[in-house]
């Protein structure tokens, strides 16, 4: 299992946008999630930037999946408009794990 973790950025202006646009994720989408292996996804607000962590089988496949999946493609169009592309031209900059701690 990969733990990955993502930042992605929009307005401060778009905060309460986002926030209403993801009480009501496509269902189908939730069930695409689970289909390429994601077994929880989060994401954490801190003004403008937002920090994605989720736990994944395979997080390259996972993607590229969903990178063809009809109901992931509209969500992603639904959500351009809040979303600020980093400096890539990607809306998602992946962040490297430098500490883990997990009880026994």
């Amino acid at each position: 299992m990969e733990r990955v973790a993502f930042v992605l950025r929009i307005r401060e202006k778009d905060q309460q946008e986002y926030i209403k646009r993801h009480q009501a994720v496509y269902p189908e989408l939730l069930r695409a999630f689970e289909d390429v292996g994601i077994k929880t996804y989060s994401i954490f607000m801190d003004g403008g930037t937002l920090f994605a962590y989720m736990e994944v089988e395979n997080f390259n496949e996972a993607m590229a999946k969903l990178e063809r999946h009809e109901a992931n493609i509209r969500w992603q169009k639904y959500m351009s408009d809040l979303l600020i592309q980093h400096h890539d031209g990607g809306t998602i900059k992946v962040i490297p794990e430098v500490f883990h701690f997990e009880a026994k």
